[in-house]
């Protein structure tokens, strides 16, 4: 993703306020007697309005160069804004994303594929969302599935998890998580109970950690 020295939003509210300066010199010129001070009004509500098309127009470019993954409506070609934004909006497109790398999400208990931990280099906003994807997917199992799967999960697995559980802001989680692996015989009737308990948690990371980091998602058309 490459970084713009003014977002797409902040250009929108510098067009807002470029449109009410505009509005305001005019004002302006029309209460005001002096004619000197008239015209430097009309000036100023000239250059205003004009600043506020420019505006208009940076935003259209940038709008038309960039895509928000999050945000992007596949099916019907349009872009939802972030308060339209649900959780079975964005379990679909995460599933899309992951499905250029596994069959199926839940595989990647097995071992994240080296082309995704690239994607994820590349584009490391991506990180937590997987993660809390992953402990979404293990919530959906059965108890004996749980079990299974998460005691044969290589540990580098669920550590890579971890950072980024930790790195998305919950630290007491995935030093949970990393205990029940690393001393899984002593835990393991904690295993089950875990997931299932806190499926509408890992439900709610995921949801409230893309929509605080919505300008993230942001990339470049292709």
């Amino acid at each position: 993703m490459k970084e713009n020295k003014f977002s797409f939003k902040e250009i929108k509210q510098l067009a807002f306020v470029s449109s009410i300066l505009a509005f305001f010199f005019f004002i302006l010129t029309c209460v005001v007697k002096s004619k000197g001070l008239s015209i430097f009004f009309g000036i100023m509500a000239g250059i205003s309005l004009l600043g506020g098309c420019v505006c208009l127009y940076l935003a259209h470019r940038i709008s038309s160069k960039h895509i928000n993954y999050f945000l992007r409506d596949r099916r019907r070609g349009t872009m939802l804004t972030p308060d339209q934004l649900t959780f079975a909006f964005i379990h679909d497109n995460l599933t899309y994303y992951l499905s250029q790398y596994v069959e199926n999400s839940i595989d990647l208990w097995n071992g994240i594929p080296q082309n995704l931990e690239m994607a994820m280099q590349a584009e490391p906003a991506y990180r937590a969302p997987v993660a809390f994807r992953m402990l979404y997917d293990m919530s959906q199992l059965s108890e004996t599935e749980i079990l299974a799967l998460f005691h044969a999960c290589d540990k580098k697995t669920v550590a890579a998890i971890c950072r980024a559980v930790k790195a998305g802001g919950d630290k007491e989680m995935a030093d949970i998580i990393f205990e029940m692996k690393c001393d899984f015989e002593r835990l393991q009737a904690r295993v089950v109970p875990f997931f299932q308990k806190n499926k509408r948690c890992f439900e709610g990371r995921i949801y409230h950690y893309i929509k605080q980091h919505i300008a993230e998602f942001d990339t470049e058309k292709k």
